[in-house]
């Protein structure tokens, strides 16, 4: 069974799920969803890592299921852009406003479901709440609603993860009981830790806290990625690919961003054939620009131009609006093979 098709919510330490053989995550994918900070209904400031946490949980939760949703970056643009504060609650007007604006913008993500959450904590008990809008047809859906206490968050979580992907129509499949064995262990305190290194925009605090949640559930595959992602923003090549070789990529919601992450640190630290054959397995996960791009530079590198310029041609056609597909048509003019500065 292929590695891709094992997808889940490892970040949660949930039971993780698999498709049957042959089936292909990428033909599940259908809508693109924009998943709000959840709102702290219960004010309560020191809770606050939550609603950063719960929104990244289910965005790798229905990624696992096969769907796209808008990134961290891309949120805030698309947020920033449009005058709403982080974490802001919404009422349905000012949902479909929203919508109707991002869905005028030209270029960049479209979302076309914007997924709301909320949470509360009462005497140790708690409540998780999510509900989509459909933005196209302007219509939102009832909450989802599921309890329990607060030190079964990652239960919890995840039927409201399952809940809220049944009701959207996607498909969650069967559960695998060995891995779910593999996962069961993730402590919530790691989690913790994980989620308030997302929450701050200081790269150096996140890096720490990325790496303690390392420390604290090793192999934990999201933590040691996006710490691996800061390190290569850094130039710090050696210390990201030994911390990207930490993580338990089997299971693993980005398992394409993983490789192609690798293919590019190993481009910087002039490993060409691992950049090759990190960049093919990102291919064998998502057909994308990027990961054609990073495969062309390396089979440059190795003098491989033909198929090289292959490369590079199936790149243009995925995105032609990416001007590393004009610098890697430069280099392959001018004989070139250095990498770009950035990962």
């Amino acid at each position: 069974m292929k590695r891709a098709a094992l997808a889940a919510a490892l970040a949660l330490g949930a039971p993780l799920t698999i498709l049957a053989a042959g089936e292909d995550l990428t033909a599940l994918a259908g809508h693109t969803y924009l998943i709000l900070p959840f709102e702290n209904i219960a004010e309560e400031p020191s809770l606050e890592w939550l609603s950063t946490g719960l929104s990244l949980s289910l965005g790798e939760y229905l990624l696992g299921f096969g769907a796209k949703t808008v990134d961290e970056e891309e949120r805030a643009v698309l947020l920033e852009g449009n005058g709403v504060p982080s974490g802001a609650p919404l009422a349905l007007a000012s949902v479909l406003e929203l919508g109707r604006k991002m869905r005028a913008r030209p270029g960049g993500a479209r979302p076309d479901r914007i997924v709301l959450g909320r949470f509360n904590v009462q005497d140790g008990g708690l409540t998780l709440q999510a509900r989509s809008f459909d933005l196209v047809a302007e219509k939102g859906r009832p909450w989802t609603t599921r309890t329990g206490r607060l030190r079964h968050l990652l239960e919890v979580q995840e039927e409201v993860a399952v809940a809220l992907a049944l009701d959207e129509g996607l498909r969650v499949p069967s559960r695998s009981e060995a891995v779910a064995r593999h996962l069961g262990g993730l402590p919530l305190l790691a989690f913790e830790t994980y989620c308030r290194g997302m929450d701050t925009t200081d790269s150096k605090k996140r890096l720490q806290l990325l790496k303690r949640a390392v420390e604290e559930f090793p192999g934990y595959p999201k933590a040691a990625f996006q710490a691996a992602a800061l390190l290569a923003k850094e130039e710090r090549w050696g210390e990201a690919a030994a911390m990207l070789g930490r993580a338990a990529w089997d299971p693993h919601p980005y398992t394409a961003e993983g490789h192609l992450l690798a293919a590019a640190i190993a481009l910087h630290r002039r490993d060409a054939r691992t950049a090759a054959s990190e960049a093919r397995a990102a291919l064998q996960y998502a057909d994308t620009a990027r990961g054609h791009l990073l495969l062309g530079r390396a089979l440059l590198a190795l003098g491989e131009r033909d198929e090289a310029r292959a490369a590079w041609r199936r790149a243009r056609e995925a995105d032609p609006s990416d001007p590393e597909v004009d610098d890697l048509g430069r280099a392959l003019e001018e004989g070139q093979a250095q990498p770009r500065s950035t990962p």
